[in-house]
């Protein structure tokens, strides 16, 4: 239903016009997009002339008459619609008008449509010097010889860009193409620029951090945030001043920010060059731009080996299995023990250490150092052969499986990761010391219990890479900062076996900018036109790392001491027990030859 709102006092019904006849042509044709409109006039005479032009042609027009306003200074520009532009036209032909101004300084985003009639400029630009009318601003400028004025500015600290675009006449009007801002003029702009894992200073900046060649591997993410604006700066035609922080920023107890965030909420800077993470804190306090980023945070580890552990000898058969093979054999001493009381023809099994022997030689596969006539006796034999030879079938093919083939993936969720044996890292970066340290998540707690136990926590990229190599450890990172190093430092075969399991769905990193900013719309429209020309592809490819591809082979099998050990734990507890045995039979000898000699005396 359409309608015109009409709230006037025609206290100044007497007073002469200062606006043109042709004020409501005027707005009309200024407005005729706008679903709604509010008009400011300093004249009853133009407010009344006004509103009736308007009658049945807007879904909403507000006239107010500026002297009726009981406080200018509480003014706001509010419509009860849902949100969308909203034109508004101001008279300066009075004080009033200039006192509406200054309450009104904060609305000259692109919300709304600005037509200000003024005798003054000069006066007027004195007036919108501490307004928000940026290079994102809607403002025309309308003046006697009713001829019309483009306004906006670079930056809030810049001298205003005025251009003529129209002159209304009696016999009609005509206007030019409101001149496009995408060239900026060389204006400096402060930039937040951070690194996490690079010293860098001032005197020797940008060069360096936008070859690839130098800190290879490090602050990958960020370098190409800064590549991207650097392409920016070169189609709007700005130039950028940095400020520097190694932090991305965190809320304080007295409400102020540190890092990046801190630097762009305060002023300091316009916008943020690093990536940052989409958290709802910051979206109170500063502006994300757009998406340039996914990010993985992820434990990067080894898959548990075959032949990785002490336990390598162990590992082939379960723990059921060796508990079955332990009581077939006392179940085979007991069997050798029973049947020896009536076979003589047996030179091994005479006693119960005969017995042990018989059946251990059985199931290390040595066979038996005894031949016996007696049925039954063999048939132990036999039955105890069989089940070894099953048995060690199994075990050895199980042992060349491990040797020659990739094993199936032992860990495949960050759930299995923190119920196994291997131990726990976190890679020394401020984000992740927070997340560990703050966030309270089962998985978190999780993770910080199992950190507890860890001697060291935190570790750098090297000495990350270094520890994933050794085995039975993962460390807590960002997908792509620890790949470098690996390619560097890990074989083919440690390439394939390494394996990521997420702790969380991967997240948007973006650029962020001041809260309200008037260049958030201008870079989003440069990243989707560099994004769309392949640009930012292009980039990406450059900086960040793919994880290093799989091309297994089988390498030359080296075995360190470690698998080996129980092997050589059985044989150093062997000759241990073995010389235990002896020196106590010699005891045992030399004190039955004392007995004898003392009797052979008597």
């Amino acid at each position: 239903m359409k309608f015109v709102a009409l709230t006037f006092v025609l206290i100044c019904g007497t007073c002469k016009s200062q606006l043109p006849d042709l004020t409501p042509e005027i707005l009309k044709h200024f407005f005729r997009e706008m679903p709604g409109s509010n008009f400011y006039f300093c004249n009853g005479k133009d407010a009344v002339r006004t509103t009736k032009a308007f009658v049945g042609q807007y879904n909403f027009v507000s006239t107010r008459l500026l002297q009726s306003v009981q406080s200018n200074k509480e003014i706001k520009i509010t419509m009860d619609l849902t949100p969308q532009r909203i034109g508004v036209f101001l008279d300066l032909t009075c004080n009033e008008g200039y006192d509406f101004l200054e309450s009104s300084l904060g609305l000259f985003n692109m919300t709304y449509r600005w037509l200000i009639w003024t005798w003054d400029i000069n006066e007027t630009l004195i007036s919108l010097r501490s307004s928000r009318v940026i290079l994102d601003s809607d403002v025309t400028l309308a003046t006697h010889g009713v001829k019309f004025y483009d306004l906006y500015r670079i930056h809030e600290t810049s001298d205003f860009i005025i251009t003529e675009i129209g002159l209304w006449t009696d016999e009609g009007h005509s206007f030019d193409e409101k001149p496009k801002r995408t060239d900026f003029r060389q204006f400096v702009f402060n930039a937040s620029l951070m690194m996490v894992d690079i010293q860098f200073n001032l005197s020797n900046l940008i060069p360096p951090l936008l070859d690839k060649s130098y800190e290879p591997g490090k602050d990958m993410v960020r370098r190409f945030g800064l590549s991207l604006f650097m392409h920016i700066s070169e189609f709007y035609n700005f130039r950028m001043s940095y400020v520097l922080s190694n932090a991305w920023g965190d809320p304080l107890k007295n409400g102020t920010w540190t890092g990046m965030v801190g630097q762009v909420k305060r002023g300091e800077s316009d916008f943020g060059l690093a990536p940052a993470k989409y958290v709802m804190e910051r979206y109170n306090v500063i502006d994300f731009v757009t998406s340039l980023h996914i990010v993985r945070a992820c434990f990067t580890f080894l898959q548990p080996k075959l032949f990785g552990t002490y336990k390598a000898l162990v590992l082939p058969l379960d723990a059921c299995v060796w508990g079955c093979l332990g009581i077939f054999m006392l179940l085979g001493v007991l069997a050798f023990k029973a049947v020896s009381r009536h076979d003589k023809t047996s030179v091994c099994n005479e006693n119960l250490g005969g017995s042990i022997l018989l059946v251990l030689s059985s199931f290390s596969q040595q066979g038996f150092p005894d031949n016996s006539y007696m049925l039954s006796t063999r048939i132990i034999y036999l039955s105890l052969l069989l089940v070894t030879f099953f048995v060690a079938a199994y075990y050895n093919t199980a042992i060349l499986n491990g040797l020659l083939l990739q094993a199936p993936n032992a860990i495949q969720n960050v759930e299995q990761l923190l119920d196994s044996d291997v131990n726990l890292g976190v890679l020394d970066a401020p984000y992740f010391r927070n997340e560990i340290q703050t966030l309270n998540d089962s998985l978190t707690l999780r993770t910080r219990k199992k950190l507890e136990k860890a001697k060291q926590v935190y570790f750098n990229v090297a000495d990350g890479v270094l520890k994933i190599k050794k085995g039975q450890f993962a460390l807590f990172t960002e997908d792509e900062a620890l790949y470098t190093e690996i390619m560097l430092k890990m074989s083919d075969a440690e390439i394939c076996s390494l394996s990521e399991v997420e702790k969380y769905k991967p997240f948007h990193v973006g650029a962020i900018a001041r809260d309200n900013s008037a260049y958030k719309e201008m870079f989003n429209r440069a990243f989707a036109l560099i994004r769309e020309r392949g640009l930012m592809n292009r980039q990406k490819n450059y900086w960040i790392v793919e994880k290093p591809e799989c091309h297994w082979k089988q390498d030359a099998l080296s075995l360190d001491l470690e698998p080996m050990a129980l092997a050589y734990f059985i044989l150093i507890l062997g000759f241990i027990l073995a010389f235990t045995a002896y020196w106590f039979e010699r005891w045992v000898h030399k004190k039955e030859k004392k007995s004898l000699e003392i009797k052979m005396l008597y």
